[in-house]
């Protein structure tokens, strides 16, 4: 699909019926305390329709990880018992690793747990759910399988409630807890002894807490786009509206859409001739 280009609201926009006639504020609209819901919605339908471009298998992936594996799951609820398979979740951490950061060594430690003991552990982890909303317990219970971390806990308690579950994807974590540079344009600042000068390179620690203050911040945000759409915004449109947010962002950037000094396009920038302290001597 051809991309849409938010700093030029006359080009084609592929998404006619979302009717953009301007292009949000990377540094307000699109920060989770501000982003309308039209906003939101508009890049929950880019993520979409980019995936409807994907290779057969990578498209078979996402299939399983969005409709097949959570219809799957709530089938087998209904018929007394949910839980996963291990083909099911190794192709769901298959998927993981083509869409996030590739480590090898998790595919071989998932695929060391039994048959049995990836259906016991999700099952018993499910049922922990539809005692108690709050995914801590259940994704300490997940964790005991060997390769199954809380990043990859959140992905297979999403395919169980993909409603309020969020999957802990590195997009999701930094948009919703670093997301004054969004756009790679804000002023440096100090948080925690760390300078924010940038979330693209910050480190994340895939740990319980984390997951925690996540799931905490999507349900809220959730909460209120829910009220401003005035129907139900799951975890895993936020997830997806986050992820080409971030994606977005970082292809702007690249293309030097904007200047992270000056907020000037790298085209308006050339314009000018170097300062004298930097114009080099021809030779």
């Amino acid at each position: 699909m051809s991309k849409v280009n938010l700093l030029n609201p006359a080009a084609k926009n592929p998404i006619t019926s979302l009717n953009l006639t301007e292009p949000p504020n990377m540094q307000t609209q699109l920060v989770p305390d501000t982003i309308s819901y039209d906003d939101f919605r508009t890049y929950r339908t880019c993520y979409d329709l980019d995936k409807k471009k994907l290779p057969d298998k990578l498209e078979g992936l996402s299939k399983l990880r969005y409709t097949d594996g959570p219809e799957v799951v709530a089938q087998r609820q209904k018929d007394g018992e949910a839980f996963l398979e291990k083909t099911e979740v190794q192709s769901l951490v298959e998927w993981k690793l083509k869409f996030g950061t590739y480590r090898p060594s998790l595919a071989k430690l998932v695929a060391s747990n039994s048959v049995e003991e990836v259906r016991k552990t999700t099952s018993a982890a499910f049922s922990l759910m539809s005692d108690d909303p709050n995914p801590a317990k259940a994704i300490s219970t997940l964790s005991k399988l060997k390769g199954i971390g809380p990043a990859t806990a959140s992905l297979l308690l999403s395919c169980y409630d993909p409603i309020s579950i969020p999957f802990f994807s590195d997009e999701l974590f930094r948009w919703l807890h670093w997301r004054t540079n969004v756009s790679g344009n804000s002023k440096k600042r100090k948080s925690k002894g760390m300078e924010d000068d940038g979330n693209a390179n910050r480190k994340i620690g895939y740990t319980a807490k984390e997951y925690a203050s996540m799931f905490e911040k999507t349900t809220s945000l959730r909460e209120r786009l829910s009220k401003e759409a005035g129907e139900p915004v799951t975890a895993v449109e936020i997830e997806k509206a986050a992820y080409k947010i971030s994606k977005s962002a970082q292809e702007d950037k690249s293309n030097g859409i904007l200047n992270a000094d000056t907020n000037e396009t790298v085209e308006t920038k050339a314009l000018y001739p170097p300062s004298p302290k930097r114009r080099k001597k021809k030779t």
